[in-house]
């Protein structure tokens, strides 16, 4: 029997949102990804910055598909979340999906100096690390995630896909202060805490298996993995500083966990507080009808996705 693929504006429920003008207008999120291929659901007027920290390109591409995919859950104009917040694209995933610490915290330190300037309030970051170095909670990569969460930049970062053996969520979604997601329909994938006694992860699930998004032919395709899991938590999180921009990161960390409902047949240490709910999350913020009206418009590291 074959699966049938999730569209990301449709299994989320935004399409209501996007016809009353909630679109992610004036939010930018950044990605930490394999880059962004030019596609005809994403205008070019959107993608307020490139960087390529692995070839150094002044071109924007991406040679390995997977941060287009991601994009595409969280932007695309017909099939995701925001379909019209900024984007800035920063390359630090090679050909083969794979990225090292320092070009990871080149990354971060370029949006420490320049998120001002995009306005970039959300980081998606699908991709993590699986040695024992980033699978301890202090580790360097943690330590300059911080520095982006006390800028009160929303951090949202995959649990990975080394589950479902408990503990096996590495950096950076095993920092305490990120928003880690993880798979509610990826059982089978979905990396499980706890990370310490007090602090359990992943926070929230989402999608995350057989997720249809953009890919780099100006086509479409479709992957599985808590990678496509993040972005759709980043394009609730765009929606969400639409309608109130004064949000604080904690702010907005506590409202996702407390407009999620649980998973009956997941573990707790799979889920944290579940599956979040759009509607509860944007409908218990008063839409502002000046804000509606004026934004109106139509619709190793690696990589946190299965290979193979």
């Amino acid at each position: 029997m074959s699966v049938v693929s999730k569209i990301p504006v449709n299994v989320s429920g935004a399409s209501q949102f996007h016809k009353a003008g909630i679109t992610g207008n004036g939010t930018t999120i950044a990605f930490l990804d394999s880059g962004l291929a030019p596609h005809d659901n994403i205008k070019r007027s959107r993608i307020l910055a490139f960087r390529d920290f692995v070839n150094d390109s002044v071109k924007i591409y991406d040679d390995y598909s997977h941060g287009t995919h991601v994009t595409g859950i969280a932007a695309a104009t017909s099939i995701g979340i925001a379909p019209e917040c900024n984007l800035v694209i920063l390359k630090i995933l090679d050909s083969k999906g794979h990225s090292d610490t320092e070009l990871f915290i080149k990354a971060i330190k370029w949006i420490l100096i320049h998120h001002q300037s995009y306005n970039i309030r959300i980081v998606n970051i699908s991709i993590g690390g699986n040695t024992a170095t980033l699978c301890a909670k202090d580790n360097l990569i943690n330590t300059w995630i911080k520095k982006l969460w006390s800028r009160d930049i929303i951090v949202c970062c995959s649990a990975g896909n080394n589950g479902p053996t408990p503990d096996s969520i590495c950096a950076p979604g095993n920092c305490p202060e990120v928003i880690t997601v993880g798979s509610y329909d990826g059982r089978n994938f979905s990396s499980a805490g706890p990370i310490s006694e007090n602090i359990t992860k992943p926070e929230v699930v989402a999608p995350g298996h057989h997720i249809l998004s953009l890919n780099t032919t100006n086509g479409y395709s479709i992957k599985s993995g808590t990678s496509m899991s993040v972005p759709f938590i980043s394009g609730y999180c765009a929606l969400l500083l639409q309608i109130e921009p004064s949000l604080s990161n904690e702010n907005v960390k506590n409202h996702l966990m407390n407009c999620a409902y649980n998973v009956p047949y997941l573990p707790y240490n799979m889920q944290g507080a579940g599956i979040v709910s759009l509607d509860k999350l944007l409908l218990s913020i008063p839409l502002q009808e000046t804000k509606v009206k004026s934004h109106q418009s139509a619709i190793g590291m690696s990589a946190s996705y299965p290979h193979g």
